[in-house]
């Protein structure tokens, strides 16, 4: 994470350098890397939401780059140890309820705080819909995993005969909807262990039950504090809102007190 990446077309590339630092120094980038996986809760509870891996633009927190150890031993499959412990922590962080995992933020792998993603779940009684439309294959896989709990995903690739490419559509969809998370893997085949996943409502059962315009201010709160600022394009491409409505979000709380505008189109909290 080392680049401002793209913001640097939209203002003084200065600023935005700045603003880049200031980021990285919000997630801990200047901190010892993260190497435990109380750490990693930790870290996922402070800024809220990470990718998986991060990119060259340091685009938002990312989990890789908070524990990434350089100097860690390498291991025979060729990888650092730092990056096995990581991986790990993926697969265990929704079993122990401190982490939704799942591909959400930009379509890719991401980590959501239980507080976050409580504020990002729909709620039944407004009317919200708590499944959305779906293809019939993600419905009989999240039909499945409702019925019979934390279920393979070889074991769902077998038996509705769907190859890999097919079975990681089906996650995708039903990530991006917040239905599923990941939950744990299980050896039951050969190869790799397999991804297990559950559905959300089990793992993380407490959806926050006030009015969606609150959840969404709050859950706006939440990354304008990790971005430090942030624009409606990144709002709306963290949390998969529409470009409108982040921009509304972000102008009810400025109208609140509780967000301020900046330079061009960003806001930070007050």
């Amino acid at each position: 994470m080392t680049s401002p990446g793209d913001e640097d077309r939209h203002g003084g590339a200065g600023a935005m350098g700045a603003l880049h630092e200031l980021r990285l120094e919000r997630w801990g980038m200047d901190r010892p890397p993260l190497a435990t996986i109380g750490e990693a809760a930790g870290f996922v509870d402070d800024v809220g939401f990470a990718l998986l891996f991060g990119d060259a633009d340091a685009t938002f927190p990312a989990l890789r780059e908070a524990a990434r150890d350089d100097a860690s031993a390498r291991l025979p499959a060729g990888w650092g140890e730092d990056l096995d412990r990581m991986w790990a922590w993926k697969d265990e962080l929704p079993v122990l309820g401190r982490a939704w995992v799942g591909r959400f933020v930009l379509g890719r792998q991401s980590l959501l705080s239980p507080r976050l993603l409580s504020l990002l779940l729909p709620c039944a009684r407004e009317g919200d819909p708590v499944v959305p439309d779906l293809s019939a294959t993600a419905r009989t896989v999240l039909a499945r995993v409702a019925a019979e709990g934390p279920t393979s995903m070889r074991a769902i690739r077998q038996d509705l005969g769907l190859n890999s490419r097919s079975a990681q559509k089906v996650l995708d969809e039903l990530g991006r909807a917040l239905l599923v998370t990941n939950y744990g893997t299980v050896q039951d085949g050969p190869g790799w262990p397999s991804c297990v996943i559950e559905t959300t409502a089990r793992a993380f059962p407490d959806p926050d039950p006030r009015p969606a315009a609150e959840r969404r201010g709050d859950a706006a709160l939440v990354l304008l504090d990790a971005m430090v600022e942030a624009d409606a394009r990144q709002l709306s491409r963290a949390f998969r809102w529409p470009r409108r409505e982040a921009k509304d979000v972000l102008e009810r709380l400025t109208r609140a007190g509780l967000a301020e505008p900046v330079a061009e189109g960003r806001y930070r909290t007050r």
